[in-house]
């Protein structure tokens, strides 16, 4: 909605933009608190953590639709925003950034929440603090820019693969085997 022209501010105008403030900021919540955290759900069992047959397939099956999510927030936000980005980076820095917090999520779990947390909710604020939107020709312009580049097969398969791999590793690595032998080792 473009505001250059506008001589007069009416009940339309505050309805129209605090919808669209308030549903990107849900979005930008809703992407924060999906990110923040191992996908597996356990439940604890007399064995320790397990997932049940129900927590493994959803997650089996929601993990790529999340992936998918995350990564059509951060490009839109990074595409509709009229920012110094090239093609290249405007395609690899969300990658990148859900690899960075999904890796923190099982490393360092509160700094995984907090720069889940600040990115989309300080990116969106960026957008509604700065107002500066692409016009329709840029973004065809960038989008042009965007088809030329070739997101490689290894680079996707990182990219949608590579929570599975945490998830094994933390649930094979830690879950099962570390971390009740490291609690034995320090209780001694």
């Amino acid at each position: 909605m473009d505001t250059l022209g506008l001589t007069e501010i009416g009940f339309g105008e505050i309805v129209i933009w605090s919808l669209l403030i308030a549903i990107a900021a849900l979005v930008a919540y809703w992407v924060y608190r999906s990110m923040d955290h191992p996908l597996l759900a356990l439940t604890e069992t007399p064995d320790g953590p397990r997932p049940t047959r129900r927590a493994l397939i959803t997650y089996i099956i929601v993990t790529p639709l999340l992936v998918t999510a995350w990564w059509i927030f951060f490009t839109s936000v990074l595409i509709f925003n009229e920012n110094a980005l090239n093609a290249a980076q405007v395609l690899i820095f969300p990658i990148a950034l859900i690899i960075a917090i999904r890796t923190l999520a099982f490393v360092a779990p509160h700094a995984a929440h907090e720069l889940a947390k600040v990115i989309p909710i300080a990116l969106v604020a960026f957008v509604i603090l700065d107002g500066n939107i692409r016009n329709e020709e840029e973004i065809v312009e960038l989008g042009d820019k965007l088809e030329a580049i070739e997101v490689t097969g290894p680079a996707l398969l990182l990219l949608f693969a590579y929570d599975y791999l945490l998830t094994a590793v933390w649930y094979w690595g830690w879950i099962r085997w570390g971390q009740p032998r490291w609690a034995a080792r320090t209780a001694t």
